[in-house]
């Protein structure tokens, strides 16, 4: 038996015959007929999470980590507001994530209908299709409405959106229909949006060229990592959330303070220190060639021009003479007193390259310039909110149960995101690291904060006690305090299921550590 709602079963019959193999449900009314059908054709993994918000960044984790299209499905009105942060970070970070959303007919919109708004094109223009199927569409509408949304998918890695109306009665079922075949073009399973042929500049105009890593997906890093290793006469200025920034290679961004390229060749995404990026703007630098296959940042406000390739592509300068190389740096190794950066080192340190590390935003994901290690690197650096942090990484292990997942993240995140944990599973593989300092501690890192008025001081500072224990034993998990490196170690070593390790420091302690760091 199957819903009476045929445009849900074609829709559910066409994301199976793309690919998707889960959909995270937010409970509903309104989008019963997209849970019936799901049921029904029995083809997905069916999740369940209760916040709409969690459930959208469980989703992005998912996918991040299979690499495919991961739905998520809930019903009208508000509850598509709460998926809008995934859907902000998905759209900027290439995850192909695909939004259901349930609706009323368009004759019930305003018109005092509870649980209504206009849904029509919600996330335009953060989606690479929006698409909406009313209730009456024929499986040829259906199909042709589909195929356009899934082909902007596959050329862009962003997410997609489609809004389904569905009139009550909204749970009657019947049995399956006859099968409708949703055909779909070969472009719209394996076309990625890369052009063939593309020419390949040359820098032999220049004096000096800086080669620079962003953020980039473990795979990425594993061939830029790959590249490195054969020898190329060059340094590779990184990005923590590059994944090579461990490499004997690589240089933090920051050497380029010291330096005044004429070009930039740039991979990956978003640089997360501002100094580089303002520096190099300062410079008026004229040429600059950003690689990769989706996305090209202007960072540089030059003009840009985008190839369309991997990572690998950077092999056709292996050995440009132009190409800047500084002399390696061997990493300091600093004796830290208790703080968070000793928890931070000492949670990174034992990581094998198998291992998984997720990082939250702010201030967490700029330790990793000091303590780089080859590791399987992800963040949310797409917008780089602090939402979402803690149930990305539940997804990504959930979708993952055969590799030890980690995340170390702030208090003020780990709060934020806490209903990441209400959800009817919780990964085993994941070892959830908070460094709870009581502040929102990133502020202290920030220029200019420390002139500001007690009372603005008071706002950025956002202090808090909340009780994490508690957190943990309402959602079952494991929890454990700690106040030093040995008893964080302890913590690490005897770890079993899914817990929340609480590294309690002192933001005194924390800001005379980052200044050793420094």
């Amino acid at each position: 038996m199957t819903t009476t709602k045929h445009t849900a079963h074609w829709t559910l019959q066409a994301l199976a015959q793309v690919g998707v193999k889960t959909i995270v449900f937010s409970p509903g009314s309104r989008n019963a007929p997209l849970v019936i059908a799901a049921e029904a054709l029995g083809s997905f993994t069916l999740e369940v999470l209760g916040d709409e918000r969690s459930a959208a960044f469980n989703a992005l984790g998912r996918s991040l980590l299979t690499g495919s299209p991961v739905a998520v499905c809930c019903t009208s009105g508000s509850a598509l507001a709460n998926y809008y942060p995934a859907v902000l970070e998905a759209y900027y970070a290439h995850v192909p994530l695909i939004v259901l959303s349930a609706d009323r007919p368009e004759e019930r919109i305003n018109k005092g209908e509870g649980q209504t708004c206009v849904q029509r094109d919600f996330y335009e223009p953060h989606v690479a299709a929006s698409v909406h199927i009313e209730e009456d569409a024929s499986a040829s509408e259906v199909q042709s409405q589909l195929s356009f949304a899934f082909r902007a998918q596959q050329v862009e890695m962003r997410p997609i959106h489609i809004n389904l109306a569905f009139d009550e009665p909204l749970y009657a079922q019947e049995l399956d229909p006859e099968p409708v075949e949703m055909v779909f073009s070969d472009d719209v399973m394996d076309f990625h949006g890369i052009p063939d042929n593309q020419p390949v500049p040359s820098f032999s105009e220049c004096k000096s060229v800086a080669v620079i890593a962003g953020q980039l997906l473990p795979q990425e890093s594993a061939q830029i990592r790959t590249l490195l290793d054969e020898g190329v006469s060059w340094t590779l200025f990184a990005d923590p959330m590059s994944g090579v920034l461990d490499h004997p290679q690589a240089m933090p961004l920051e050497a380029l303070l010291n330096l005044e390229p004429d070009a930039v060749v740039s991979i990956g995404g978003q640089w997360i220190n501002k100094q580089p990026k303002q520096y190099l703007r300062g410079l008026g630098i004229k040429k600059h060639v950003h690689i990769d296959t989706f996305q090209c940042w202007d960072v540089l406000d030059a003009e840009v021009l985008h190839l369309r390739m991997g990572p690998s592509a950077l092999a056709v300068w292996k050995s440009a003479p132009e190409f800047i190389r500084m002399q390696s740096v061997a990493p300091v190794s600093k004796s830290l007193p208790w703080s968070d950066a000793a928890a931070f080192q000492a949670v990174v340190s034992p990581l094998k390259s198998t291992d998984v590390l997720h990082l939250g935003n702010s201030s967490i994901v700029r330790y990793f310039n000091y303590f780089p290690k080859a590791v399987q690197l992800y963040g949310n650096r797409g917008v780089a909110g602090i939402d979402g942090s803690l149930s990305t990484a539940v997804g990504a292990a959930l979708a993952d149960p055969d590799r030890r997942h980690f995340l170390i993240i702030g208090d003020q995140s780990f709060l934020y995101d806490h209903n990441g944990l209400y959800g009817q599973k919780l990964p085993q593989n994941l070892i959830v690291c908070v460094l709870n300092n009581g502040v929102g501690g990133i502020f202290d890192w920030l220029p200019g904060t420390a002139s500001a008025g007690p009372t603005a001081q008071r706002v950025f500072a956002n202090a808090q006690n909340v009780n994490l224990e508690g957190i943990a034993s309402a959602f079952g998990v494991g929890y454990e305090a700690v106040s030093s490196v040995e008893a964080l170690v302890k913590a690490l070593d005897t770890a079993v299921g899914a817990k929340i390790i609480d590294s309690k420091t002192e933001q005194r302690a924390n800001l005379a550590a980052l200044a050793a760091l420094r």
